[in-house]
């Protein structure tokens, strides 16, 4: 476990000579990484469910300088190129490095349909580097040396341990390729495998699904199949799987999947099975359990005052998958707030509220609760979450529906950064290098932070809190130097202002 610490510390105090020889070493060892995984030179085309897909044009802040432009911008409105070899991936735009519209193209003309990226607004982000291939891929496209972050780098190292790789199923060999894949099919940035890891510290995972008649109604998300609105119950269940799916490429010690009403139980460990073999166990079991359709009540205090008292002594991170107001109405709703404050050990028992409804109000007490409640987050749906993401973070930042599915996993143990999204502080570069896995140059990060005063300038004023907000002036060098925005003085008067509001 110490490892993992050193791993999750990275950020600050990894030393520099160590992480350029990890990187070499990283880069000798899957020289081959192409060759041997060519799913990943063309990778097939990704339409997430409840996704709109939508191109907008390209996006320049105010004051980003107009230098170095690798591509055009007129890239964004050419023709789509057909057959022949794929284009760069990567490209620097007005200095910025951005993914080349035009590989996107060439990528979706491929297969003829969907979208080559989870991301509407793929224009206007910074690019995802979500494997070993996709790193090697930009340093050969730009034509310069971007290297890792710091915590990429311990991390990568730390999956070269075997018995940490047993603990994955898999080998030292294989596990940076195998989890690569997965990465990839989501567009998990590299850098958020460090947060993943973290979830190895944990007796169990615990999955509390709202098995309510309500569950049964309609949600605002579409099946990824059928492409039609699906009920909150299938939407709990596609959800879990793709959790699940990422879980299996990760360390952890058991995963329970429990309800509300009935006494079923879906008990999951990893006996030593790859991730392919685990991954079809686990959805059978998870089928299995959700054929039967949602009909009772909603006594989610009950059930989280069960889960504490059962779970005392251990820790345990907790998902609570619901649509609505529990047993007891407002009453309850306090009084769950309540108990979460005052748990045991919260760090080491973080909650997650994952919402499974197109009617907010409902499950309004869900985000009430992460505003209160220490290592506590609240998650909706890709398509709600991403907009609020865009609306408080600005352009740059690519929420993938990877990077979604991780904070969903791991935000409620990250406050200060996964979790701290939406609290209108932007990123220091150091922070953002760390998740997105790539040490960026300034001129890129100088583009995140103007797309991040330029959301706040944007922001819609319904109180004097988005006025705050609206108006502070944030100093760009504090947070290009500073390791993480909490140590920066502005930033800690700006949240205590806030919080005399």
């Amino acid at each position: 476990m110490g490892f993992l610490k050193k791993a999750m510390n990275a950020g600050s105090s990894y030393p520099a000579a160590q992480n350029r020889a990890n990187q070499q070493q990283a880069h000798a060892a899957h020289s081959n990484y192409g060759a041997q995984n060519p799913q990943y030179v063309q990778a097939s085309v990704y339409q997430p469910y409840g996704v709109p897909v939508a191109e907008t044009p390209a996006y320049q802040p105010h004051g980003m300088p107009a230098a170095t432009t690798t591509t055009s911008t007129n890239a964004y409105n050419a023709a789509p190129p057909t057959g022949g070899a794929a284009p760069k991936k990567y490209v620097k735009i007005n200095g910025v490095m951005k993914l080349n519209p035009e590989y996107k193209r060439w990528q979706e003309s491929q297969t003829g349909a969907g979208t080559a990226t989870s991301l509407p607004n793929s224009a206007q982000a910074l690019p995802v580097v979500s494997s070993m291939e996709d790193h090697m891929q930009l340093n050969s496209d730009l034509g310069t040396n971007i290297p890792l972050s710091e915590a990429t780098d311990a991390t990568i190292e730390m999956m070269q341990d075997s018995d940490f790789c047993a603990d994955a199923g898999m080998n030292p060999d294989t596990m940076v390729d195998e989890l690569g894949s997965v990465l990839s099919k989501y567009e998990v940035p590299m850098g958020l495998m460090n947060k993943l890891m973290m979830l190895s510290e944990f007796h169990a995972l615990e999955f509390i699904i709202d098995d309510s008649g309500s569950m049964q109604c309609a949600t605002d998300s579409n099946d990824p199949v059928t492409h039609r609105p699906m009920s909150r119950w299938k939407e709990a269940q596609y959800r879990l799987k793709e959790l699940i799916e990422i879980l299996a490429y990760i360390p952890f010690n058991q995963i329970v999947v429990e309800f509300l009403n009935r006494r079923d139980q879906v008990i999951l460990t990893r006996q030593g099975r790859a991730p392919a073999l685990f991954i079809q166990d686990a959805n059978s079991k998870i089928d299995a359990v959700f054929a039967r359709g949602p009909a009772g009540t909603t006594p989610a205090l009950e059930k989280l005052q069960e889960s504490l008292i059962k779970g005392q002594g251990k820790s345990i991170a907790r998902y609570f998958f619901g649509d609505g107001t529990p047993n007891g109405g407002e009453r309850a709703q306090k009084e769950i707030i309540n108990i979460l404050r005052h748990r045991q050990d919260p760090a080491a028992n973080p909650i997650t509220f994952v919402s499974c409804t197109n009617e907010d109000d409902q499950v309004e007490w869900m985000k009430d609760a992460e505003e209160l409640v220490p290592y506590c987050s609240e998650s909706d749906d890709y398509k709600d979450e991403g907009l609020e993401v865009l609306n408080d973070q600005g352009a740059a930042l690519p929420y993938t529906m990877g990077f979604h599915l991780v904070c969903t996993l791991v935000a409620a143990m990250n406050p200060d950064d996964l979790d701290a999204m939406d609290e209108s502080v932007p990123f220091t570069k150091n922070t953002l290098d760390n998740l997105l896995g790539i040490q960026h140059p300034e001129e890129s990060y100088r583009y995140y932070f103007d797309c991040f005063v330029q959301a706040q300038r944007a922001r819609k004023v319904e109180g004097p809190m988005d006025q705050l907000k609206k108006n502070v002036q944030w100093n760009y060098n504090d947070f290009l130097r500073a390791p993480m925005a909490k140590d920066i003085p502005q930033v800690q008067q700006f949240k205590q202002q806030l919080h005399n509001m």
